[in-house]
């Protein structure tokens, strides 16, 4: 954990509630290098943590009201909590009122202090929701004592996303926030929640491209994308007169012999899904062969079928991976997350990556686009309960 931004949550919990915390937690951001929107439907995932992170300075402080601070708005808020009861209220709070409500089920809680910060930026497409979640789940549960296993905290986090926050992301963000390793991607099958760390090449380099839209998966079509994919699911069970629990139950064979008897737009979403499992096990391999060309060459195949097939790209997202394929040193590039803005990533050689995010970021002004971002983003490990 960054030793600075600890020192600085702490000294941010004592000016907002005259004490220290009881304890600090972080959670890493991430972005996936491949496997998009496949993991609400029960598919393969391949993400990798970087080093930005959500913190989480808490304490107990009694009674039934909870009170959160949020550095990055400047903005206090006070809640209690009612079994089997739960109102929405500003977006942010929402996840930790989720925490403390299904936590409390388990063990009954007491009133807490929470001051959050982070350096994963928000609204793009590097997961700062669910690093947020996981680092609240581990504050709470490391406070009261909880007894929950490593696996269940992602399972917790996905549903407080689902059903507090009311957007109906798969359990990728999470888990790689709960079981990252610095130096690997991390291999999720989403149905089984078996996963396998694969090394990422010493001498590769991940590039993040913000591209200055920001976008909130809840008030976007994201949901709309998952319910298409059901609509697939229940048209191709009729159509090929098999039992189909989701997407991933479906051949690429399968899906051509009923392309014509389909809606079109049903069939591409379904095609992108389809497709995009078959990448991500064609890049696990690639990597461990280390055939950075032909991760490169999955990773814009990926983006394309967001782009044509899946429909969540962007105008910024395009100009992102249109100038990086055209420089030498990268290997590929693609949009990471949920899309409709957020940030696109590079897969690159280690030796020129300062040279090539300078590079991307002038390129893409010139385009027009002012309000972009490019970093290096180093790989980082799973959330850490740090101080108590």
């Amino acid at each position: 954990m960054d030793e600075d931004i600890r020192k600085d949550m702490i000294k941010t919990y004592r000016l907002e509630f005259g004490k220290s915390p009881e304890v600090v937690t972080s959670a890493p951001g991430r972005i996936n290098l491949i496997g998009e929107h496949t993991d609400y439907n029960e598919g393969f995932v391949l993400p990798i943590a970087i080093d930005r992170r959500t913190y989480t300075a808490a304490g107990i402080r009694g009674g039934k009201l909870f009170i959160a601070f949020s550095r990055e708005i400047s903005k206090k808020t006070s809640f209690e909590i009612e079994a089997g009861k739960f109102e929405r209220s500003n977006f942010w709070v929402n996840y930790i009122k989720g925490a403390c409500s299904l936590l409390s089920e388990v063990k009954p809680i007491e009133g807490m202090n929470f001051a959050i910060g982070s350096t994963v930026p928000r609204g793009s497409g590097l997961s700062s929701s669910a690093a947020f979640v996981v680092s609240i789940i581990d504050a709470v549960t490391h406070l009261y004592d909880i007894k929950i296993k490593d696996i269940e905290v992602p399972i917790l986090a996905q549903r407080i996303e689902n059903e507090f926050v009311g957007v109906q992301s798969g359990i990728m963000d999470p888990f790689v926030a709960k079981f990252a390793r610095e130096h690997n991607a991390l291999l999720i099958d989403t149905r089984s929640l078996q996963y396998e760390h694969v090394p990422i090449p010493e001498d590769c380099s991940i590039l993040v491209c913000v591209t200055g839209v920001k976008r909130a998966l809840a008030t976007t079509e994201y949901n709309r994308r998952r319910e298409q994919c059901q609509q697939a699911v229940s048209a191709l069970s009729e159509k090929l007169n098999k039992k189909i629990n989701s997407l991933r139950d479906v051949t690429v064979g399968e899906l051509k012999s009923v392309e014509n008897e389909m809606d079109r737009t049903l069939y591409m979403r379904a095609f992108h899904v389809v497709t995009e499992n078959e990448r991500v096990v064609k890049t696990v391999e690639a990597l461990k062969k280390d055939d950075r060309n032909l991760v490169g060459k999955l990773m814009l195949e990926s983006h394309l079928s967001l782009r044509m097939s899946y429909d969540v790209s962007s105008p910024e997202l395009d100009a992102f991976v249109e100038i990086s394929e055209q420089l030498d040193g990268v290997y590929g590039a693609r949009m990471t997350g949920g899309g409709f803005g957020g940030s696109a990533i590079c897969f690159v050689d280690a030796n020129y990556e300062n040279e090539l995010a300078n590079e991307i970021a002038r390129k893409y002004k010139d385009r027009g686009y002012d309000n972009g971002v490019v970093f290096i983003a180093r790989t980082g490990g799973g959330s850490h309960i740090e101080r108590s």
